[in-house]
């Protein structure tokens, strides 16, 4: 039987014919049916109609899905390897630094009154370009810490809008803190007691003389490399400390604390 049907659903006409001939004889039979006979058969007809329709439902959702890919995951990373899906057109949103304020805090960092350069043949960094060409340059050792660098920087240049964080990104690699080599650095006691005193008065004396031991010993002498300004003997600069430290004191009935290195 079910051999007939789909020969004759090959031909269209005698489709067409066949369901024409067999709705004639079913309106037939409902016009012979008494009205409870065609309540029954009514009933019937939805019946088998829904029947149909849910083996049909099942049917479709018993299919197999035939797919290559077991994840989705697997899935993303074959478009992305074959590059098959589109670059994304979003553009991330970020502050852009001029290349003007990169090179003065490069130029900044290679002072030679910011850092020196380290004399050994193997004191080396090796950078490569852009282009792929590679630079060799001399290791340079930093005379402060980054934060007396930091401090430093924007003294000299009060109308820049610098961050700590950022300052210390531009650092060229081959500019290292004194810390990576502290044994080429001085950490005796008189250093260390002075530069951790600094640190404490910093927070009560402003102009920034006290950021630093360099800074600190600048503003107290006409001239670092003159004599009679270091051993006191200059009648310039005998007064700079109540000057440029003492008048700058913010409380000064206020009581520091500062930690101190004993032998």
């Amino acid at each position: 039987m079910k051999k007939y049907q789909d020969k004759i659903k090959e031909d269209k006409v005698k489709y067409d014919a066949a369901k024409a001939k067999v709705r004639a004889r079913n309106n037939s039979i409902r016009t012979k049916l008494t009205e409870v006979d065609l309540a029954k058969f009514r009933l019937q007809a939805k019946s088998r109609q829904q029947k149909c329709r849910e083996n049909k439902r099942k049917r479709l959702i018993n299919i197999p899905s035939v797919r290559t890919f077991k994840t989705h995951q697997s899935f993303s990373k074959t478009l992305k390897k074959f590059c098959l899906l589109s670059k994304s057109k979003h553009q991330r949103t970020s502050l852009k630094l001029a290349d003007k304020l990169k090179d003065d805090v490069h130029n900044f960092y290679v002072r030679n009154n910011i850092s020196y350069q380290l004399p050994g043949k193997r004191d080396v960094v090796i950078t490569k370009e852009d282009d792929g060409s590679k630079i060799t340059y001399q290791k340079r050792i930093l005379l402060n810490s980054l934060r007396e660098n930091y401090e430093l920087f924007k003294e000299e240049n009060k109308n820049v809008n610098l961050s700590r964080s950022s300052f210390a990104e531009f650092r060229p690699v081959f500019v290292i803190p004194k810390a990576a080599l502290a044994h080429r650095n001085c950490l005796c006691l008189y250093h260390e007691n002075i530069c951790l005193l600094l640190k404490s008065l910093d927070k009560y004396v402003g102009g920034n003389y006290c950021s630093s031991l360099e800074t600190f010993t600048d503003i107290l002498v006409c001239s670092t490399n003159n004599e009679d300004c270091i051993v006191g003997c200059c009648v310039i600069c005998e007064n700079f400390f109540s000057d440029k430290v003492e008048e700058q004191v913010s409380n000064g009935s206020a009581k520091i604390a500062w930690s101190q290195m004993n032998e």
